[in-house]
C-alpha cells in the first residue's frame, strides 16, 4: 500500500487544479512501502474492485446522458432545416405552407412505386401526346351535317364514338339510354308568320326559315301588335313599362344574346303580359358581313325555351326503358309562342313600327331600320302580326356513350369529362368542337396509361345525347344515379 508523508520521497512533478481556475505545484510527497497484516489480502482486493465497478457505472451513466443530449440536439436541428427546406421547395403547398391538392387526375409517376405526378409534368404529357390535326379531323367528320337525336345522322356519329372509344385502352366502354318526349317541327305544318288587318284578314305573309324552331314552344296561333323589347331582359321590360308602352297582348320581337338564354326571353315576356316572341340575330351581336365570316342575313338561330333541364315530361325523375310515371310536366315550359326568326324579318318588321323612340344603347345594326318601339305600325289602317307555332311532341331513344379508366386509389370517385355530341345543325361550335376534344382527351390518356401514368380517380369520358334540347342526355342520366342513391 502506498502511504504519503508529509516529507521527502519521490515528488509529484503534476500540477494541480484548484477550483476558480488557479493552478499550482503541488507539495512534494514521500512515498512507503507499509507491510499488509496477514488476511487483509481479501479486503483489499475487493475494496479495489468495488470502487472500479462504482467509477464505471457512474463513467457509463454519464456518457448515457451526454449521447441523449447530443441525439437531441442533432435531432431538433435536422427537422428545423428540413422543415425550412421542404417549406421552400414544396410545389404543392400553399402560402401557409399547408399542402393542398391539384388535380384528382394526377396519380402516379411513371414509376411503379407509385410517385406522386405534379400538374407542369401532367401539362407536359398532354402537351406531348394531344395532336391537333386529329382534333381538326375530327371536328370536320363531326360537323359535315346536322345530327339530331333521333336522326339516322345523329346515330350513325354515335356509333362511330363508340367504335372510336372501344378502341381505345379504356377499362369499360357501355352506353346509357333513355326515353326522352323532344319537341320537333312538324312535318304537315309549317310554322308561319302573316301580317293581317283590324280584322283579322291575312294581308301578307312573310317567309320564315321551314328548318327554325323553339323547342317546347307552346303551339298554336295568336295576333298582336309589335313591341321592340331590346334584348328581352328583365331591366328592359322595366324600362318599357316605366314608358308606358303597351305590352299586354303583344308580340315581343327581342335581339339574341344580352346574356340572358331564350328561355328566359320567352319567360320573362310571358310575365309582362306579352302572348309571343320573336327572336332574332342582330348584326350588331352576330357577324353578319358577307365578306367575313358570320351569319347569312337569312340564317336563324334556334334554341330551346324550357326554363329547365333535363325530359320536361319527368321533371325531377328519370325518364328510361317507356316507365310509366304519373303524368306530369315541368312548370318551366311557356304557354305562350315562340319562333325564332331572322335578321332580314326582323327588318321588315321593325322598319315599319310606329310608337316612342328606343331608349339610348338599344339601337342595333339592322339596315334602314329606325329604332321605334311600337305596338302600332306606320299607313293607314291598323295592322297586326299573326304566329303560327305547330311543332309537335315526339318520344325520342336517346344514348350516352360512356368509357372509363379505372383509378387506382380512389376508384369509385369519378371525374367527369363529357361534351354534346346532337346537334340541329351542323353544330361546329358546340357539338363539334366538344366532340373533338372529348375524343383527343380520351385517346391521349389512354396513350399515357400505356406509358406508366395512372390517375388517383377514375376518369369518366362521356358523349352526352339531346344537349340541345337543354342537356336532357346528361340531366336524365343524374336523375338515375340519384334515384338509385335514394332508393338505397
Amino acid at each position: 500500500m502506498l502511504q504519503k508523508a508529509a516529507g521527502g520521497g519521490a515528488q509529484a512533478n503534476e500540477d494541480v487544479e484548484e477550483g476558480g481556475g488557479v493552478r499550482r505545484r503541488a507539495p512534494p510527497v514521500e512515498l512507503k512501502l507499509v507491510p499488509l497484516e496477514e488476511g487483509s489480502e481479501v479486503t483489499l482486493n475487493s475494496d479495489i474492485t468495488s470502487a472500479l465497478m462504482l467509477q464505471q457505472q457512474i463513467d457509463r451513466r454519464k456518457a448515457a446522458v451526454y449521447l441523449t443530449l447530443s441525439g437531441l440536439l442533432i435531432f431538433t436541428t435536422a427537422f428545423l432545416l428540413g422543415y425550412v427546406a421542404f417549406r421552400g421547395m414544396c410545389r404543392l403547398c400553399g402560402n401557409d405552407g399547408d399542402l393542398i391538392p391539384l388535380s384528382d387526375a394526377a396519380g402516379a409517376q411513371h414509376s411503379a412505386e407509385g410517385g406522386v405526378m405534379y400538374m407542369a409534368e401532367l401539362r407536359e404529357m398532354l402537351k406531348k401526346y394531344l395532336k391537333e390535326e386529329r382534333i381538326e379531323d375530327t371536328l370536320r367528320r363531326v360537323s359535315r351535317a346536322s345530327h339530331p337525336p333521333g336522326s339516322s345522322e345523329g346515330n350513325a356519329v354515335a356509333r362511330e364514338i363508340l367504335q372510336n372509344l372501344q378502341n381505345l385502352r379504356m377499362d369499360h366502354t357501355w352506353t346509357d339510354s333513355h326515353y326522352a318526349t323532344l319537341q320537333f317541327p312538324s312535318r304537315t305544318q309549317r310554322n308561319t308568320l302573316w301580317l293581317v288587318d283590324s280584322e283579322g284578314a291575312e294581308l301578307e305573309e312573310i317567309p320564315l326559315d321551314s328548318e327554325g324552331y323553339c323547342a317546347y314552344s307552346a303551339t298554336g296561333t295568336t295576333t298582336g301588335g309589335v313591341v321592340y323589347v331590346n334584348y328581352g331582359r328583365r331591366e328592359d321590360f322595366d324600362q318599357l313599362r316605366a314608358m308606358g308602352v303597351a305590352l299586354n297582348g303583344s308580340i315581343a320581337v327581342a335581339r339574341v344574346g344580352g346574356a340572358v338564354s331564350f328561355a328566359e326571353k320567352v319567360w320573362l315576356a310571358q310575365e309582362a303580359g306579352l302572348v309571343g316572341v320573336l327572336i332574332y340575330p342582330d348584326p350588331a351581336d352576330v357577324p353578319q358581313d358577307p365578306r367575313r365570316l358570320g351569319l347569312h342575313s337569312d340564317a336563324v338561330i334556334s334554341e330551346h325555351v324550357h326554363l329547365g333541364s333535363g325530359d320536361p315530361f319527368t321533371p325531377g325523375f328519370p325518364s328510361f326503358n317507356h316507365t310509366q310515371f304519373p303524368s306530369t310536366q315541368s312548370s318551366g315550359l311557356p304557354i305562350i309562342l315562340a319562333q325564332p326568326i331572322s335578321a332580314n324579318v326582323a327588318s321588315k318588321l321593325l322598319s315599319q313600327l310606329s310608337g316612342a323612340g328606343c331608349p339610348r344603347g338599344w339601337q342595333g345594326r339592322l339596315p334602314y331600320v329606325q329604332c321605334v318601339l311600337g305596338p302600332g305600325f306606320t299607313g293607314p289602317g291598323e295592322r297586326r302580326v299573326k304566329m303560327a307555332v305547330y311543332n309537335t311532341m315526339k318520344p325520342v331513344l336517346l344514348n350516352n356513350i360512356f368509357a372509363s379508366i379505372e383509378g387506382k386509389v380512389e376508384p369509385d370517385h369519378y371525374i367527369i369529362i363529357g361534351a354534346q355530341r346532337d346537334s340541329w345543325g351542323p353544330g361546329a361550335v358546340k357539338s363539334g368542337v366538344g366532340t373533338a376534344l372529348l375524343m383527343e382527351l380520351a385517346r391521349t390518356f389512354s396513350n399515357m396509361v400505356e406509358n406508366g401514368f395512372y390517375p388517383r380517380r377514375s376518369l369518366l369520358f362521356v358523349s352526352w345525347d339531346g344537349g340541345d334540347f337543354g342537356n336532357v342526355g346528361a340531366t336524365e342520366w343524374l336523375e338515375v344515379r340519384t334515384a338509385l342513391k335514394y332508393y338505397r
